[in-house]
């Protein structure tokens, strides 16, 4: 049955009168097809609208809309109980406006960033999502990625289009043959009825392509669109950006980030690259001096632990650092068991307080591994590791303690 989708001739309709044409059940929520509709059914990377059904007075909502083809019915998903609804009802129908406007916006300006990326370089878009966040494009350069520059000319390239306030025209074709009477930037053959959307004059448009979904009637109304970030995707580059208000509030979030961190390092926001990487350089430097730092502890306390271990008769040795990370005593242990005469039957105990790390050593003949397995998980405990090597790490301190002073008791 032929229905009027009244948003194709009037994409600034909000309500309309309807009758129920059929009704279908899905998850115990009635779904229905009417005779008319001012509901965009989700499709062409576009979301469906959102919105309301009246029945009697009664309000229900239409969380989704959808369709099995260009030309059939409209189905729209509500949260009335299956039942609700019978076939000849009157109803109301209204979308969400602010829901519809805002992808209204967002679906032309991705038009016309698209069509900006094509003239200016003859990127195609391979690609289009949009997301609650963010949408994204795929522009195929034939393997080659868009530049910093491109992308800040792209950027103010489609700007001014969006400020000249050019109008929109959606043109229906019968076929996709007499469709190409336009100079579409993309050419997509499908059966059945086109429709072409064009900003700017016809005859020569700043943007032309065959689309489903709304628009608004200029580009003025676009608002604004912004660049995010471009990354690469698939030998494609992959364009995040946004419109509108959601561009808008995007941007003002992320100056009040920029405003911020500026304050925490005493600069002005343009000054803010250069203090980092001085801070950079700076945190660079402390790492540097850091692990010379732990290069001589290591050493001296390598030099120590050989000197107390040879002299005891003691099968474990265990000793705690809070100033050596549990990585830097891994190459502490190995240097001590490899520097001992005699290291058979010995074990060596290594702690991180800190980082509540027990760290066991030998040269194999005492089974590492074996003992954290078997005893670390009486102490809340977890970890594993090899004959000569096993590291344990503990929800506490005193956990850890209580566990390197069972493996004394194992191992003597």
């Amino acid at each position: 049955m032929n229905m009027t989708r009244i948003y194709r001739t009037d994409q600034y309709a909000r309500k309309c009168l309807a009758s129920v044409t059929e009704v279908r059940e899905k998850k115990g929520m009635d779904v229905i097809a009417c005779d008319a509709s001012v509901f965009y059914p989700e499709g062409g990377g576009q979301p469906s609208d959102t919105g309301t059904v009246t029945l009697r007075g009664i309000e229900y909502r239409v969380t989704s809309a959808h369709d099995e083809s260009l030309e059939g019915p409209v189905w729209h998903y509500t949260d009335a109980p299956a039942g609700t609804f019978h076939e000849g009802d009157e109803i109301t129908l209204a979308i969400d406006w602010d829901v519809r406007f805002t992808n209204m916006q967002r679906h032309l300006g991705e038009h016309m960033l698209s069509g900006t990326f094509y003239a200016m370089c003859g990127g195609v878009n391979k690609g289009f999502h949009m997301g609650e966040d963010y949408i994204t494009i795929d522009i195929d350069l034939g393997g080659r990625m868009l530049t910093g520059d491109e992308l800040t000319e792209a950027e103010i390239m489609v700007n001014k289009a969006v400020q000249a306030d050019m109008p929109v025209t959606v043109t229906w074709y019968d076929s996709y043959e007499e469709s190409l009477v336009m100079p579409v930037r993309k050419k997509v053959p499908h059966e059945g009825r086109v429709s072409v959307v064009t900003v700017g004059d016809p005859a020569d448009p700043y943007d032309c392509i065959a689309c489903c979904g709304t628009h608004p009637s200029s580009s003025g109304q676009v608002g604004l669109v912004a660049i995010y970030k471009c990354e690469p995707n698939k030998g494609m580059s992959r364009v995040y950006f946004d419109c509108g208000m959601k561009a808008v509030r995007h941007l003002s979030t992320e100056s009040s980030i920029l405003k911020a961190v500026s304050a925490r390092y005493s600069c002005a926001p343009a000054d803010l690259m250069a203090r980092l990487d001085s801070e950079a350089d700076a945190a660079a430097g402390m790492r540097r001096h850091a692990a010379a730092l732990a290069e001589y502890v290591t050493e001296a306390e390598r030099s120590r632990i050989l000197t107390d271990m040879t002299g005891s008769g003691s099968k474990v040795y265990t000793y705690a650092s809070d100033i050596l990370t549990p990585d830097e005593l891994v190459r502490l242990g190995f240097s001590v068991i490899g520097g001992l005469d005699q290291p058979e039957g010995r074990l060596l105990v290594l702690l991180s307080p800190a980082q509540k790390t027990c760290l066991l050593f030998s040269d194999g003949g005492v089974k590492c591994g074996a003992i954290v397995r078997e005893n670390a998980g009486r102490f809340g405990g977890r970890g594993g590791g090899r004959d000569d090597n096993a590291r344990a790490l503990f929800t506490s301190r005193k956990d850890m303690e209580a566990f390197a002073a069972e493996v004394c008791k194992v191992v003597q």
